[in-house]
């Protein structure tokens, strides 16, 4: 639950700037691209129902969107912060006896 906790500290309000970008540029598409993802964060309550949220936004870029400065410089900042949520999730637990 700690993962799910940190991506809605982190990555919610960068979507939240994102869609609101979006919106104001006409971009629908995208807005609701990534409105689903922002969605998704949100009901997550295990680090497992994370893996979606993750690996739709890193793969954001491959479905070809274009995107203005604005949207382009928080998409970056969304996938660094992605990025580093999906190398903490890939971190094997550590085992105390």
């Amino acid at each position: 639950m700690r993962h799910t906790t940190i991506a809605r500290n982190q990555i919610s309000p960068l979507l939240d700037q994102l869609i609101l970008q979006l919106d104001a540029e006409g971009s629908a598409t995208q807005r609701a691209f990534f409105a689903r993802i922002r969605r998704s964060l949100d009901v997550a309550r295990y680090d497992l129902e994370l893996a979606s949220s993750i690996r739709d936004l890193t793969s954001s870029t491959a479905v070809g969107f274009r995107f203005s400065n604005d949207a382009d410089a928080l998409i970056v900042r969304i996938l660094e912060k992605a990025d580093a949520l999906a190398e903490d999730l890939m971190v094997p637990p550590q085992i105390r006896h």
